[in-house]
């Protein structure tokens, strides 16, 4: 089916433009935000506090910011647009039916690479004039202006700690992907990803289909579970040759204790809401796997918006459970 762009998309990709102002450096590479989504009420609030802190920083940055497009890419049933789009630039294509993602344990987060080989496919990237791709993901919010970590030779991506390969992955690396040593996947996933154009148009492709045959692979799929996909574009990554600057700084995650000062006192660009953020009423941390007296948890709102002016934190909570619940307020 053909991408709906929408006319707030294409009036966007017309006033884009990836040239510097006279006075901006001539080392500036601007990048063209990715957002991956679908067509949720779950992932649509998500993307408005998204594209709320990417529009604030990107003011705050100034006239030559290195971020300059936007691209909310939803994948829906019929690829029809949802609402939003008048709120932010957004192009849809459609997701895997419930026959399809039958065949691979119902594991939705298939959509994202499904939805960006579409969006290649169907001319995306030629409708952007930036030469590097930020791919981002809905429960990402800004904390800093995101310079272009990027080069046209190499990738930059977030360095997660379980993602590390070892002499153990060998055997199921040389079976999806031949002649690639563990010592190459390197402990990154798809996003977040600053990557230059020609290098994701070759890699999505085979990010998708390796993720695809892990998940039909049994020992694959026990192996690399809930974060299969992510594996799917490491080897992938790997087996082209493709090399990314490890950044340890690109974003921050954590649960109660998680720090926003700490974090961007040490440089941190992004404070991925991944995880729940569980208290006590007396400000205690509460115990493993429990829900918080006070908790701030994405998954509490999967089917309707978080309500207006959420309550504060009880006191002696971090300063990363403040600054969040301030994020989405």
């Amino acid at each position: 089916p053909a991408v709906i762009a929408t006319a707030a998309a294409a009036t966007t990709a017309a006033k884009t433009t990836a040239t510097s102002p006279s006075s901006c450096p001539n080392t500036r590479r601007p990048y063209h935000t990715l957002l991956t989504t679908q067509a949720t009420t779950y992932q649509q609030w998500q993307s408005r506090i998204m594209y709320y802190h990417f529009l604030k920083q990107k003011k705050l940055d100034g006239a030559c910011t290195e971020m300059t497009g936007f691209t909310r890419l939803v994948a829906s049933e019929r690829a029809e647009a949802d609402g939003l789009e008048n709120e932010m630039p957004s192009v849809f294509v459609r997701q895997y039916t419930t026959a399809e993602i039958a065949q691979y344990g119902h594991f939705g987060v298939l959509n994202r690479p499904f939805s960006v080989v579409q969006f290649i496919d169907q001319g995306g990237l030629e409708r952007v004039p930036e030469q590097f791709i930020y791919i981002a993901e809905t429960d990402h919010v800004l904390m800093k202006p995101l310079p272009n970590l990027a080069t046209e030779k190499k990738a930059a991506a977030f360095a997660f700690g379980y993602m590390h390969a070892s002499y153990g992955h060998q055997a199921l690396i040389d079976r999806f992907a031949p002649g690639v040593s563990y010592r190459n996947v390197q402990p990154v996933g798809p996003s977040p990803l600053i990557i230059h154009k020609p290098a994701l148009r070759k890699l999505a492709p085979l990010w998708l289909n390796m993720s695809l045959r892990l998940k039909v692979d049994k020992e694959a799929d026990g192996r690399f579970g809930w974060v299969l996909e992510m594996w799917g574009y490491s080897i992938a990554a790997a087996q082209l040759g493709i090399t990314h600057e490890v950044v340890h700084t690109f974003q921050v995650e954590g649960g109660a204790g998680i720090s926003a000062k700490s974090a961007m006192d040490r440089g941190t660009y992004i404070f991925h809401y991944t995880y729940g953020i569980e208290y006590t009423l007396t400000g205690q941390r509460q115990g493993v796997n429990q829900i918080g007296e006070w908790s701030l948890d994405k998954r509490h709102y999967g089917a309707a918006y978080p309500p207006k002016n959420l309550q504060k934190p009880p006191e002696g909570a971090s300063d990363g459970a403040v600054w969040l619940l301030d994020a989405f307020n």
